[in-house]
């Protein structure tokens, strides 16, 4: 099995740029490439994450407003953090098996509002590209879950979905990261993008709440799991799309949420 870590120049650049403070080149997260959608990509389609959301990060990541200098030794860390993950181990911990691994940084305003950041605060994003053989795009694996959680809404926990196109779609947490992750079952390839939304715990349904985390253009080739992760900062309600590429733009293909 053959894995490929691949880092861009910046995300090369990353860890010791952050950890000196040096401002880096933007990578911006992939709401530029994803071209028109067909129907609300971005913004609310109902709701507020703050609706029945606790007040405040979890602990470890910096409270809102904090010192740059306090966020950029807290991104520097996370990103030093990435880099030393054994992602194979990770990826057969699930029944899959990694084919490949990207680490990239950017400057993603939507996550740094998110947990009160400084809109320039550069972070890093993490893609794999998996075989997994278990009934889901998450390879089957019993997942990390809120079991003190109040399920009267959404539920807790791992959560996967079939998709309108042939696939599967799943939200999780693992090792202090939220996944959206999508299997592709159909013939051929299908061409599009992941994107994983904040929703208020309270929240009945996996509608298009904030934008959280936007993964760039990608193809699948049939029995082909992508994924893409950010660190998980804070509780609250998340809600994972695929938007596949059609003629005239993007359509959503399916999504799943949960409390994570």
């Amino acid at each position: 099995m053959r894995t490929n870590l691949v880092r861009n120049l910046v995300a090369g650049l990353g860890a010791s740029a952050l950890a000196l403070g040096v401002g880096l080149v933007a990578v911006p997260a992939a709401q530029a490439d994803v071209g028109t959608p067909v129907g609300p990509v971005g913004g609310s389609d109902g709701g507020t994450v703050t609706d029945g959301e606790p007040a405040g990060n979890l602990p470890g990541v910096p409270e809102p407003g904090s010192a740059e200098r306090v966020w950029v030794e807290w991104a520097a860390a996370e990103r030093a953090e990435a880099e030393a993950t054994d992602w194979e181990a990770d990826a057969a911990a699930r029944g899959c098996e990694l084919q490949e691994v990207t680490i990239t940084d950017e400057m993603d305003v939507a996550y740094n509002r998110a947990m009160g950041a400084p809109d320039d605060l550069a972070t890093h994003r993490v893609e794999m590209v998996e075989s997994c053989d278990g009934p889901d795009a998450s390879g089957g694996m019993s997942l990390e879950t809120d079991r003190g959680a109040t399920t009267t809404a959404i539920g807790s926990g791992s959560d996967c979905d079939s998709t309108s196109g042939p696939g599967t779609i799943c939200v999780y947490k693992s090792s202090g990261r939220i996944y959206g992750s999508w299997k592709y079952r159909g013939s051929g390839s299908a061409s599009g993008f992941l994107r994983i939304y904040q929703i208020p715990t309270s929240s009945s349904g996996c509608y298009r709440g904030t934008t959280w985390l936007t993964g760039p253009s990608r193809t699948w080739s049939s029995g082909m799991t992508r994924s893409i992760s950010k660190t998980r900062t804070s509780y609250s309600g998340y809600s994972a799309h695929i938007w596949k590429s059609v003629w005239h733009g993007h359509t959503d293909w399916g999504s799943t949420c949960s409390k994570l």
